[in-house]
């Protein structure tokens, strides 16, 4: 297997870190985006798995997050559409390499909610997407007064820091959190206001149009979650037309899933999946 690393630079000038991993023979493609506040660098347990399964694997490190926000991350998100600009282009270049080849695209998180996004706004030719824990909805009882300040400060304070993520909330096994925390290319910090922002118009985008959702589909969220809402996960299994779904809510599963305590049996239900797709 071959392991390739290198930058590339958006059109707005964004520098990127980019990865890959190349099995000797590639029987399909799969683009990584991940969550929140984390890294490209923290998923290589499903990567193993895929690549010994034909599946050449490629990532980046969004916008203000790892090593494409040296010397250190920020989790900063000018602009959720910007980001989705950043997956179209990479989606381009996987196509380009493995050209003829299924492409699968897989988010966890905030990853999710834009690989949700991007499959809305630009409709691209996926073999299936993997959405684990996606941020679609935003948590039950959220404030009309906090949404309406959080347009204020977004104009006002865009860089303020101003929500804490529920760190504990990660994983219910004591040492992924403890891998979490000392993590140097994890942000742990209060998340700014204008990401905060940006997510929340971008999960009021999918939840309106989930309905033209039509790619085939693999959904996985965990039932006590305090991270991303679970909710949000049944709207977009309810609505997207597609008529090859799958919805798998996780009893009493936290927010990562594949560093949980039930990893093994989502990973293999992530493999078992891909399998059917390729036949």
């Amino acid at each position: 297997m071959q392991h390739l690393e290198t930058d590339y630079t958006s059109p707005d000038g964004v520098t990127l870190y980019l990865q890959a991993w190349l099995p000797e023979t590639s029987r399909a493609s799969l683009l990584l985006v991940h969550g929140l506040g984390e890294h490209s660098g923290r998923y290589g347990g499903l990567i193993h798995s895929l690549t010994a399964l034909g599946i050449a694997v490629f990532t980046f490190d969004g916008r203000g997050h790892g090593k494409s926000s040296l010397p250190k991350p920020t989790a900063y998100v000018d602009s959720y559409e910007k980001y989705l600009e950043d997956i179209h282009a990479l989606v381009e270049k996987v196509n380009s390499y493995h050209p003829g080849k299924p492409l699968f695209l897989f988010g966890h998180s905030m990853g999710g909610g834009l690989a949700s996004a991007y499959i809305l706004k630009y409709q691209p030719k996926l073999a299936g997407v993997i959405l684990s824990a996606p941020a679609i909805m935003e948590a039950a009882g959220t404030s009309k007064i906090l949404i309406a300040l959080s347009g204020v400060l977004n104009d006002l304070a865009p860089k303020l820091n101003a929500v804490k993520l529920d760190i504990e909330g990660i994983s219910r096994i004591e040492m992924e959190v403890e891998k979490y925390i000392n993590d140097p290319l994890v942000y742990k910090k209060s998340i700014p206001v204008r990401t905060g922002y940006e997510l929340y118009q971008m999960m009021q985008f999918i939840q309106k149009n989930a309905s033209e959702f039509d790619v085939p589909l693999l959904l996985m969220h965990g039932t006590a979650d305090r991270l991303t809402n679970p909710e949000g996960s049944e709207l977009l299994y309810e609505k997207a037309k597609t008529h090859y779904k799958t919805l798998q809510l996780v009893p009493g599963a936290y927010h990562e899933l594949l560093n949980d305590s039930d990893r093994e049996k989502v990973l293999e239900t992530i493999l078992n999946w891909l399998e059917v797709k390729l036949g």
